[in-house]
């Protein structure tokens, strides 16, 4: 009867203890962080996809990018004393990677894409409207076939910012000979610079991905083609149309997405009608060419 007794009260003794233990026992949140970094206190708050917000056990507070934690776990903490100091372990300097992720994380959140970027790109020039008609379909037609263009472009501020680009282009023309005397023929295409600015206005994710669209005004410097005959049996071209150079006010606007910050990819319409001035037997004539692209292309940004 007395070892029952004992044991009955073994047995109790052994719950009670259990209990307390467990009452005791708390869990705290652990971020484990890239750089090597492990913070322990409580999360406070999530972004889903984007950040969480943990509090230390001293009551400080640390924001971090979802992109710079390596997992997150829980641990079970037995009657914590209060801490002094934030709860960060790392073989090394901790407190300074620490602090630089965090730094870096407020910027990024604060005002990400709002310093200056200098891009390049390059694509597709597409002719459209007159420009792109077929030669002798109409007397403004421009005979411009698909081309390419490469550019480059500097533009300050975040959400709203000053745009300064400059961009070359180039466009082969579909040059009708069927109905022309039998020999060779040698031609140029159009060539476009343009001189462009404008005011950007767009998002500021914290994501890195952002997008744009922006008024362009500026000038387009434009050369057109020539046209070389060669007689059959002859070495000897003769230049029937020569190339000749124009200006002209350029206008359009451009659509933008900037990925991570750095990958460009944008669509970018550019009208213009440049007066080229030539010169044929001594005779002196003007033309002036609708000009109209669609530039598409993608860059990458420093």
């Amino acid at each position: 009867m007395k070892n029952t007794l004992r044991l009955i009260l073994l047995s109790a003794l052994l719950i009670l203890s259990v209990t307390m233990m467990v009452a005791q026992t708390v869990y705290r949140d652990v971020v484990y962080l890239k750089n090597g970094s492990i913070i322990k206190g409580t999360i406070v708050e999530t972004v889903p996809e984007k950040s969480i917000k943990i509090e230390t056990a001293d009551g400080n507070l640390f924001v971090y990018n979802m992109s710079d934690i390596e997992k997150l776990t829980k641990e079970a903490v037995v009657a914590p004393a209060k801490e002094s100091k934030p709860v960060i372990e790392r073989l090394g300097n901790d407190n300074q990677r620490s602090n630089e992720t965090q730094r870096s994380y407020e910027s990024q959140r604060s005002s990400e894409g709002s310093g200056s970027m200098f891009s390049i790109f390059g694509g597709l020039a597409l002719p459209l409207g007159d420009f792109g008609k077929k030669l002798g379909s109409d007397s403004s037609a421009g005979g411009a076939k698909t081309g390419w263009s490469v550019g480059i472009q500097f533009f300050t501020g975040g959400t709203i910012g000053w745009i300064i680009e400059g961009s070359y282009a180039q466009n082969k023309i579909d040059f009708p000979t069927a109905d022309l005397p039998a020999g060779k023929y040698d031609y140029t295409g159009w060539t476009s610079i343009l001189a462009l600015t404008g005011i950007k206005i767009g998002t500021d994710n914290s994501s890195g991905t952002n997008f744009f669209i922006a008024p362009l005004v500026g000038a387009l410097f434009g050369k057109s083609p020539s046209l070389d005959f060669t007689p059959p049996g002859s070495s000897t071209s003769e230049n029937i149309t020569p190339s000749a150079s124009g200006t002209g006010f350029a206008y359009g606007a451009t659509v933008e997405a900037i990925f991570g910050g750095h990958v460009t990819l944008s669509a970018k319409y550019i009208a213009s009608k440049p007066k080229f001035k030539y010169s044929v037997d001594g005779q002196d004539y003007d033309n002036d060419q609708k000009i109209a692209l669609l530039l598409v292309s993608i860059g990458v940004g420093f």
